[in-house]
């Protein structure tokens, strides 16, 4: 990596990481928030997530991740924020493995370490914040499973093979379809590598040879983020279940294409670490998490109209989901 793209990557000289602060000039805790990349929207809205919860906190927060994915960067940019003696540091990790390493090394050097969306559970992490991806997984395989009555051929979409929350969604998927849909042919896991363009690509490939798919279970939003994403599939003959009904990509719900969306909490990946980071740098428990690690974010799932399901219970419209989200957006809890 070349001297300046990596200084840009840290907040020094360019747009690649950004120093948030809370504006006054007093020492306060610095605090790193570190997604996968920079380059996928859905970290947007946990950045301003976590520049809510520094205001309200005073602290500051170091936004700072690799432009695209690459876990060699995401581990020495690590390296380099302990060197530089940060007070606390909130990752999802690209790769679980490669990252428990520096993970350990700054909870050695007395910095606490939580992780939020992708997890690295072999680490020395205090607190992991996100969804129980094996059951959003599952979550994601009954949805299709019902939408397509039981029966056809299912495809599966995921971004990066070793990232731990993907694993374990489409496990959750793969081990729920084959348990309660015997009559779902469940294809091959296609990968995109977190990459919009690729994602949109696996869409339309998969489907050309596959005319007759029934369903798409996507355990990410990748190819939603495109104007392109959705457009090769026939909601009459396809029916998608995706993680992330964000912004962008409410447009596929309101055209039919995205029946279900399961909204994950991205305002709190930022709010609710800056906030965990902050009460361990106080010497703080962690009270609600369970097993003594784990804090569920749950999930929203998010439809046109809940009342053209079986079960309208279990979803939220639309409009109800853009309001909260609007609200969050302009600040709101």
């Amino acid at each position: 990596m070349n001297r300046a793209k990596f200084l840009r990557s840290l907040g020094i000289g360019g747009p690649g990481g950004l120093l948030l602060a809370s504006g006054s000039p007093t020492r306060k805790a610095r605090f790193v928030v570190m997604p996968e990349q920079l380059d996928n929207p859905v970290f947007h809205y946990a950045r301003i997530g976590a520049m809510k919860k520094a205001r309200e906190l005073g602290v500051e927060i170091i936004w700072s991740a690799p432009v695209s994915n690459d876990e060699a960067e995401q581990a020495e940019l690590l390296r380099r924020f302990i060197a530089q003696k940060v007070d606390g540091i909130a990752v999802s990790c690209t790769n679980p493995e490669i990252l428990s390493g520096p993970i350990n090394d700054a909870v050695a050097a007395g910095i606490p370490v939580t992780t939020w969306d992708s997890d690295s559970p072999n680490s020395k992490r205090k607190a992991f914040y996100g969804l129980d991806d094996y059951k959003a997984g599952e979550i994601i395989a009954r949805e299709v499973g019902e939408l397509i009555g039981g029966r056809g051929k299912v495809a599966v979409l995921s971004g990066v093979p070793d990232a731990t929350n993907l694993v374990s969604r489409v496990k959750g998927v793969t081990d729920y379809m084959t348990k309660h849909f015997a009559e779902v042919k469940i294809l091959p896991t296609v990968y995109c590598q977190d990459d919009v363009d690729r994602a949109v690509q696996a869409v339309e490939s998969t489907l050309r040879s596959n005319p007759d798919l029934a369903g798409w279970a996507m355990v990410g939003g990748w190819p939603l983020f495109s104007a392109a994403g959705l457009n090769s599939v026939d909601p009459a003959k396809t029916k998608v279940v995706a993680v992330d009904p964000l912004k962008e990509v409410w447009p596929w719900i309101e055209q039919g294409k995205l029946q279900v969306g399961v909204g994950q909490k991205a305002f709190d990946w930022g709010g609710k670490s800056v906030e965990l980071l902050w009460r361990l740098h106080r010497g703080e428990p962690i009270t609600e998490a369970k097993d003594g690690w784990f804090v569920d974010s749950g999930v929203d799932l998010v439809v046109l109209d809940p009342k053209t399901f079986a079960h309208p219970e279990r979803y939220t419209s639309l409009a109800d989901y853009k309001k909260m989200f609007e609200s969050r957006l302009k600040g709101g809890k």
